[in-house]
């Protein structure tokens, strides 16, 4: 049997405390009054400047939103332990930073004009606070059905006191949703810091909540063929939004919107979790006019590029910025740079070409198409292009040129026999590539077409 401790410590170091800490110490804390808290929302000012950096892309990314007409509303939900610090055993306080912090980051996204709803406020000054329906769970690091209620009505109230997002949200097609709130109490299966405990731990009797369910009021639009109007509302979030916490669902109810909600563990973080929505087709063919990224309070200390996860979701930060920058892009800005499809790999078999558009049956992991620029390309500069890689998931570009080290891309494809739309960038660590090779790997067929270099906002990375 897995030892469950080890497992928190490792996923404690994956969000943020360094391998030995969480080694140190169970990631659980047990509290005053069977109260749970998790080790991890403890912070100080060291942890100011990776905040800061976040703070940084977060900001560079509304811009790039806003231009391509979509506004962010950013809600970062509050440490438990300071919305309930008066449970916290004696031996931990909730230091000046970390009392402090939330309204710093809200006050310097604010000054950069990014939207930011403060549940901070709402939280610490609810009157159900010190209810018998308490906003976040006793023994669980994620809010309770009464918490995702409050929030989902004090991002309502957010967006109403707030003139562009109240008009992106009035763009939106309205729905009809009713609450329905249970008559007697059940078991919550909240309790992911009693796992976090060391082995033979305290043992806690399960908490009991009352079921809150939101349903549409009436069948959804649909015109004579049975089509829907696009949602047009849009929530990234953290296991805090996924579907058991009824966040989302709250949300649908406070809003009276229906809403596409993403809801992304914390093995993955929220970076990781933004940008394969950006790369989806959800997104690439119907954009939101409204895009609500929940992010934890203490995930912003953890920048794309933070050593303690996975490595596979490890990015760099400008990197980063760079790609999801490149797939919220509604149009092409033509690079400097052109490219030529050399008659090599797959192109050189005329029965593959047609027009510019490079179409095979099945690919090998060997085969590939290669792309040559008349100069080296940017890092601002990016490819575009439609593709399908039947039964493929992967496509790998390859860059390479004089005096340049090689480096390979990997784009994540659905596998299926339609066309998608490809975007990335391409940065080199030295004076750029002069030419790409795409591998589309073990296919039933691959097509290629549309390909373009486009060129990012020239302000982009300042």
């Amino acid at each position: 049997m897995v030892n469950k401790w080890l497992c928190g410590a490792a996923l404690a170091s994956s969000f943020g405390m360094t391998v030995a800490y969480a080694a140190d110490s169970a990631p659980g804390i047990v509290g005053k009054n069977d109260w749970l808290f998790y080790r991890y929302e403890m912070s100080d000012a060291s942890d100011a400047a990776m905040t800061d950096t976040s703070l940084g892309l977060i900001q560079r990314f509304n811009k790039v939103l806003s231009a391509n007409g979509i506004k962010l509303a950013v809600v970062m939900v509050p440490l438990k332990m300071r919305i309930y610090a008066e449970h916290l055993p004696d031996s931990i306080k909730v230091n000046d930073y970390m009392g402090h912090n939330y309204e710093r980051m809200s006050k310097a996204m604010q000054a950069a004009e990014v939207n930011v709803i403060d549940l901070n406020a709402a939280f610490l000054n609810s009157p159900k606070r010190n209810s018998d329906t308490p906003l976040f769970f006793r023994l669980d690091t994620h809010w309770t059905p009464t918490g995702a209620m409050l929030a989902a009505e004090t991002i309502k109230a957010g967006i109403d006191a707030n003139p562009a997002l109240k008009k992106a949200l009035d763009a939106t097609p309205e729905e009809s949703f009713k609450i329905v709130i249970g008559n007697r109490k059940r078991p919550s299966k909240g309790r992911d810091l009693v796992e976090q405990l060391p082995p033979n731990s305290l043992t806690f009797a399960p908490e009991q909540i009352t079921q809150v369910t939101v349903n549409r009021a009436q069948p959804p639009k649909e015109d004579l063929l049975g089509n829907r109007p696009p949602i047009g509302l849009t929530l990234v979030g953290s296991s805090y939004s996924h579907d058991w916490t009824g966040f989302a669902d709250a949300l649908r109810y406070a809003l009276q919107r229906d809403i596409l909600s993403i809801g992304v563990g914390a093995d993955k973080g929220s970076w990781v979790g933004m940008e394969s929505y950006l790369r989806d087709d959800a997104f690439q063919t119907k954009a939101p006019k409204m895009l609500i990224w929940e992010i934890p309070e203490r995930d912003m200390r953890a920048p794309p590029n933070y050593e303690f996860r996975e490595a596979r979701y490890v990015s760099n930060n400008t990197e980063w910025l760079l790609r999801v920058s490149a797939w919220v892009q509604t149009s092409c800005r033509p690079s400097a740079v052109t490219a030529k499809l050399a008659p090599v790999g797959l192109a050189s078999k005329a029965a593959n070409l047609k027009g510019g558009e490079v179409a095979t049956g099945p690919t090998n992991a060997g085969d590939f198409i290669e792309i040559g620029f008349d100069k080296p390309i940017e890092k601002l500069d990016y490819l575009v292009a439609r593709a399908t890689a039947a039964g493929s998931k992967t496509i790998t570009v390859e860059g390479s040129g004089p005096g340049v080290a090689t480096r390979r891309f990997t784009l994540n494809m659905p596998g299926d026999d339609d066309t998608h739309t490809l975007k990335t960038p391409l940065p080199s660590n030295g004076n750029g590539f002069v030419k790409v090779r795409i591998f589309p790997g073990k296919s039933n067929s691959f097509d290629l077409q549309n390909l373009q270099v486009c060129r990012q906002p020239e302000d982009l990375l300042k």
